[in-house]
């Protein structure tokens, strides 16, 4: 509990007038409190807070009320989370600019949230290592420390996660920084070269941030010991191996005042005969546990709809006796929008078991999967949902969420909603990332989805987001549906058309049809960048430009076939005459291995 001075007042209400675009309703007077308090009557209010993300919900709260058309509001409220916030990945693509950082800070501190931990892989500067983050939109030290002064001003902590096992084939690629490399993606576990290049890393780091919590990552590190380090040493016992590595790790930490997080995933895989994280049988050893160093295991599920799966993986990371956190999602990483009735089936669980455990850190994770293709101030709605559950508690209701989520963003949730329409429902499906990507002849949609049921889910989509005609994210929406739409019905007509041996009907595709698509392509193309270049640095975005002009170039090339086919000047289009067998083996995960060519 701190005293407010007249600075920090200011800056509460400044921050909470520019998110929400109108002043509030009145001068409050303000004092500290153990708990958020407001006591609005007219023109007269106090507030009482904890501190500086506490005040600026107190004030978000007020003027929530009075554009709700109220003039008067008792609120009482208790933080049931001490540490909660966002997460951001610009690992894959997507480095959000200092500015868009601040934007995304202040939507935070309105929402009361006190947490804001960045993802860098590569995109920081380690001066060592030049190839460190090249060409990738790296971060400047005075870009984080940017970053950092900046949340520190409204209470919030910006902590930083790197890597310092897996994760790291941006960086391993090149020649220069081979030598530390035992996979692909692997550090060279075991070896000096390695752990001074981890403690550049952590020294780098140490000098943008004023917090003393790191993330140092260490997940999914799939073939650790496997490659290079067993051409050099053998087999070893790949927990021993682990263990040996976090402890050097930590002892880093140690020496640049860090106290550290990790992944837990890698003891739940070594304990699988399956290497899986969600494995029931997983067994982690007793003597595993005993030697374990002092680091915060950091619990990551974004998949389950039952609260006793939840409730079970808890109970295992209580078993390892150190401090757990929950990592859940923020579903931005299946396509071009967020995921939305998927992210309530799963996170809704999730909250309720972390506030039966006690659980004092929860983050809402945003990854990037795949080239960062949905922007995360899209998903801004939903990170109400941890807001929410960590001021109001188990109680909180959908509606509540909606609430906050539609006021923080400017978004009405029906709008919101109409995004949520380009997936199936609440599971994970992707169709209508594949149909953007997708050969207009191959028939490689994962899943053999009902193309069908698909128009009319996007046509709903448009008709939802119809109601907020100048909304700049409801453009963009608009742009993929009218794509998606066209693509669903035009990739049928052509099969069913060769088919019958219409060759009229063909050429009305080729000369009516894709022209259309292709002038919506471009539509989408515009959208999609202007989006783009409001939060993010250019890097990157040379990924799109790239399958934007992959799938458009394809498409001109179909409508020639076509054309050519029509005309007699070919006898047949081989992409055609093969069967269509279901894409059973095809994972929809990436676009380059799954939408575009079966030799992709």
């Amino acid at each position: 509990m701190i005293s407010f001075t007249c600075e920090q007042i200011r800056l509460a209400a400044e921050t909470v007038e520019r998110v929400l675009g109108r002043p509030l309703p009145c001068v409050p007077e303000v004092t500290a409190g153990e708990e958020l308090r407001i006591d609005w009557e007219g023109q007269t209010a106090k507030i009482a807070a904890p501190d500086m993300p506490a005040l600026c919900r107190a004030f978000f709260l007020l003027t929530q009320a009075a554009m709700d058309g109220k003039t008067s509001a008792c609120i009482t409220e208790t933080r049931h989370i001490e540490s909660c916030g966002a997460f951001i990945d610009t690992a894959r693509g997507a480095v959000m600019t200092v500015e868009a950082c601040k934007r995304y800070i202040d939507r935070l501190a309105v929402l009361g949230l006190n947490l804001f931990v960045i993802y860098m892989e590569v995109t920081y500067t380690v001066p060592e290592y030049p190839y460190f983050g090249h060409y990738l939109g790296r971060y400047t030290p005075e870009e984080l420390k940017a970053i950092d002064d900046y949340g520190a001003a409204l209470g919030i902590e910006v902590l930083p996660q790197i890597q310092t096992l897996a994760h790291l084939g941006q960086f391993l690629q090149w020649k220069e920084d081979e030598h530390l490399k035992d996979t692909m993606y692997c550090l060279l576990a075991d070896e000096e070269e390695t752990y001074a290049f981890i403690e550049d890393e952590i020294r780098s780091i140490r000098a943008c941030f004023r917090t003393n919590r790191l993330h140092i990552g260490m997940d999914e590190a799939h073939w650790m010991g496997l490659q290079r380090y067993y051409s050099k040493h053998g087999a070893v016992d790949r927990f021993e191996l682990l263990q040996r590595h976090l402890k050097r790790v930590t002892d880093i930490c140690a020496k640049y005042d860090f106290h550290p997080m990790m992944w837990s995933d890698m003891f739940f895989r070594l304990g699988s005969r399956n290497n899986e994280y969600y494995d029931l049988e997983s067994h982690v050893p007793q003597s595993v546990i005993d030697n374990l160093p002092d680091v915060d295991l950091v619990y990551w599920d974004y998949y389950h709809t039952e609260p006793e799966w939840y409730e079970h993986m808890l109970s295992e990371h209580e078993r390892m006796g150190r401090n757990t956190v929950f990592a859940g999602g923020v579903w931005t990483w299946s396509g071009f929008l967020p995921h939305v009735e998927w992210n309530d089936a799963t996170m809704y669980p999730a909250l309720r078991a972390c506030a039966a455990h006690h659980i004092k850190t929860v983050i809402a994770t945003m990854w990037g999967d795949d080239g960062n293709e949905t922007d995360y101030f899209l998903a801004l709605p939903q990170v109400a949902i941890f807001s929410e559950f960590c001021w109001r508690g188990t109680e909180c209701t959908e509606a509540e969420v909606r609430h906050a989520g539609e006021t923080v963003s400017g978004l009405p949730w029906e709008a919101y909603d109409g995004f949520g329409h380009f997936y199936r429902g609440a599971e994970d499906d992707r169709t209508g990332k594949g149909l953007i990507y997708c050969d207009l002849l191959y028939h490689l949609l994962p899943g053999n989805p009902d193309l069908n049921a698909a128009v009319r889910r996007y046509e709903e989509g448009l008709q939802m987001i119809a109601c907020a005609p100048d909304n700049a994210q409801c453009s963009y929406a608009r742009a993929l549906f009218d794509v998606a739409i066209l693509k669903a019905r035009t990739i049928p007509a052509i099969r069913e058309a060769y088919a019958a041996g219409d060759r009229e009907a063909l050429r009305g595709i080729a000369e009516k049809d894709i022209p259309q698509l292709l002038k919506l392509y471009e539509q989408l193309y515009t959208e999609h960048r202007k989006q783009w270049l409001a939060s993010y640095k250019r890097n990157g975005w040379e990924t799109f430009a790239l399958r934007y002009g992959a799938v458009t170039g394809r498409i001109r090339d179909v409508a020639l076939t076509l054309t050519e086919y029509a005309d007699g000047l070919t006898g047949s289009i081989a992409e055609l005459d093969e069967p269509a067998l279901e894409p059973t083996r095809r994972g929809g995960m990436q676009w380059y291995d799954v939408y575009v060519s079966p030799r992709m």
